[in-house]
């Protein structure tokens, strides 16, 4: 189904919700609330259908869902749909893991190929252990997404060289948990989805998740949606599509589930590692899988990695969490240990899952705690823009093209002639611009000392009158045959752009990340930090264009789109 145009499409789902409303047999004023603020975050991001589940340590207290599994097909979200939950899946493949450490078939501390012989990457530094693996602390890239589903995408990571000494730099890698998935695949003897399957899927009762999918699967499972543009910044009221279909079967992201199933998984972590019979996964294990042992983000101390999960400390509770993102779904899940409260969040489309779980653990802590339930959010509107009044001013770039925004309370518009255009919020000190004219990466403010001095977009720079450093620079001609948009026939990171800017050259993702790129003495750049493992090279140089980029084994190529 196709919608037409950005606004009528916000319109038309919201008014698709709202005959769709939730379908649950329990009803509360904490249920409702929730209901409210579900409502209201799928009607500002124009979500398709939503499945949820509440659970406390004994059972399940509530499975809601909203919207529709098929637009085309008007088709409400069922309890009994199945949905795609990404990364969370990851934490099922280290806690099986964990089972089979408890049988002394595991050892963490013990380099991979003691589980996985014929594992291998490029390193100087001291092999890589299991934990490194399980804690994204390996100094491997982040995917091979161009290998099908199998154990070659474990196979090639032979072909790249380790970024960081492992256990120093955390660095997210989905390649990691598929050496991990097929560790656990030789440790067995069987496939990695049928140990899950036997040995936590089937335990816990969840007789309707698998740990794989394949076209059989499809008519079970809700419709992923993406949006209109796979190669730039997502806007408000974007037309949706049916995501790309594809099979899976990778210790990183393979399960589908049910909101239902997934509580009883949330019961799993809520009780440290009991199921239904008794203890599914060992006592000991259960709390080295649940130990934060690395910080993602060394200036927030209150979220850890422990092994395959996030191990969050928030206003004085124990939390494990996670979230999923596959092509058209996302999930989030958050399991407080203190409180004994787990909420699963599934959704098939451009969504807030994780805004839902935090909101909805928040309320139902209150009337578990017999305080008052909080107030209902404020509803998002996508033209409100944080400090919009430190933002206005007037930007010139080199070349003396001009810049101007206003501010008006919590808007901040772009002047065009005698036009004052409302810009869409992207998030800190960032904006979109009018799709005609700025279509492929936002406008990101830049500070000095806190004042606003700069804006970019993309390789084009402009200044403020209080901007102080230089305006000329220098790099090697060379980059130029880099620049450009760059594609390979893969739909997890499908493109991706280089730009040269103030004499520095960019690797963009499609939703506007920069991240600095940096000549190495191989030819190649390092595209991130100093610890990256990412490496991007270029060749096949024809009339001055570089026509191929090779990012971390994958093959990309030059597109004829800007």
């Amino acid at each position: 189904m196709r919608f037409p145009a950005r606004r009528s499409r916000a319109l038309l789902l919201s008014a698709l919700i709202a005959l769709a409303p939730p379908l649950s047999a329990q009803d509360s004023p904490a249920f409702r609330l929730i209901d409210r603020y579900v409502q209201q975050l799928m009607a500002a991001d124009g979500t398709p259908g939503l499945a949820m589940a509440i659970t406390d340590r004994n059972g399940t207290l509530r499975v809601a869902t909203f919207g529709y599994a098929d637009l085309s097909a008007k088709r409400l979200v069922s309890p009994h749909d199945r949905f795609e939950i990404g990364s969370v899946s990851k934490s099922f493949t280290a806690l099986a893991l964990m089972q089979l450490a408890a049988e002394g078939k595991f050892d963490p501390a013990k380099p991979i190929t003691a589980s996985l012989p014929w594992f291998a990457i490029q390193s100087k530094y001291r092999p890589i252990t299991g934990q490194d693996l399980l804690t994204h602390t390996a100094g491997f890239p982040a995917d091979r997404d161009d290998v099908p589903s199998s154990a070659a995408q474990a196979y090639v990571v032979r072909e790249r060289t380790a970024g960081s000494a492992p256990g120093t730099y955390w660095s997210y890698s989905n390649v990691g948990f598929q050496v991990l998935g097929y560790a656990l695949t030789h440790i067995a003897g069987k496939p990695s989805a049928q140990v899950v399957q036997e040995r936590l899927l089937t335990p816990l009762g969840m007789t309707e998740s698998q740990g794989w999918w394949t076209h059989a699967d499809r008519p079970s499972m809700v419709i992923g949606y993406s949006t209109q543009y796979d190669d730039r910044p997502n806007r408000a009221g974007e037309p949706l599509y049916s995501g790309t279909w594809l099979e899976y079967a990778g210790g990183d992201g393979a399960i589908i589930s049910t909101a239902g199933d997934m509580a009883a998984y949330l019961r799993l972590l809520l009780n440290g590692g009991k199921g239904p019979g008794g203890q599914i996964v060992p006592e000991k294990w259960f709390a080295e899988f649940a130990k934060g042992r690395a910080l993602p983000d060394k200036s927030d101390t209150t979220t850890w990695y422990g092994y395959g999960i996030e191990v969050l400390s928030r206003h004085g509770h124990h939390q494990l969490a996670h979230t999923g993102g596959m092509i058209g779904y996302y999930t989030s899940f958050l399991a407080d240990l203190d409180s004994g409260l787990g909420v699963i969040v599934l959704v098939n489309g451009p969504a807030q899952p994780s805004a839902v779980s935090r909101f909805a653990l928040k309320v139902m802590e209150a009337e578990r705690g017999g305080a008052p339930l909080p107030e209902l959010p404020a509803a998002i509107n996508p033209f409100d823009v944080a400090n919009a009044r430190e933002l206005a001013g007037t930007f010139t770039s080199p070349e003396g093209k001009t810049l101007t925004f206003e501010a008006d309370s919590s808007r901040l518009y772009l002047v065009r002639g005698d036009q004052r255009i409302a810009l869409e919020s992207d998030g800190t000190d960032e904006v979109l611009g009018p799709a005609d004219s700025f279509p492929l990466f936002p406008l990101a403010f830049r500070r000095s000392k806190g004042v606003v001095t700069e804006v970019t977009y993309g390789g084009e720079w402009y200044t403020s009158g209080a901007y102080k450093g230089p305006k000329r620079f220098t790099y090697p001609k060379a980059w130029d045959s880099y620049v450009g948009h760059w594609r390979i026939a893969q739909d997890w990171e499908p493109n991706f752009r280089v730009i040269v800017r103030k004499g520095k050259l960019f690797w963009v993702s499609p939703g506007g990340e920069e991240q600095a790129m940096t000549l190495l003495p191989t030819g190649e750049f390092r595209v991130g930090d100093p610890q990256s493992a990412e490496r991007v090279r270029f060749d096949q140089i024809v009339e001055g264009k570089a026509l191929r980029a090779t990012l971390s084994g994958m093959q990309y190529y030059r597109s004829f789109t800007p």
